[in-house]
């Protein structure tokens, strides 16, 4: 299979399960805390920065590691058989 063929099978699986670990990680929130995510436009005071700051690392390393298992599991799977 084409270098780039492979690359870009693995760009749309990392996009496809970025958005479905910040779509999972809102829809963890929001049973948990029974309300939406927060957003820096509604930071009034101190929990609800910590909040924010919660919110933006469990979603920043979810679409992280999200991403890299993607990217991993489509090298396995499309990876180089031309060798």
């Amino acid at each position: 299979m084409n270098a780039l063929l492979r690359r870009m099978i693995a760009a749309a699986a990392a996009a496809a399960a970025a958005v479905a670990a910040r779509k999972a990680v809102e829809l963890g929130w929001t049973l948990a805390k029974d309300e939406p995510p927060p957003t820096a436009q509604g930071v009034r005071s101190d929990t609800e920065l910590r909040d924010l700051l919660l919110w933006s690392a469990l979603v920043a390393g979810s679409v992280v590691l999200a991403r890299k298992i993607a990217t991993d599991r489509a090298e396995q799977l499309f990876g180089d058989d031309d060798a």
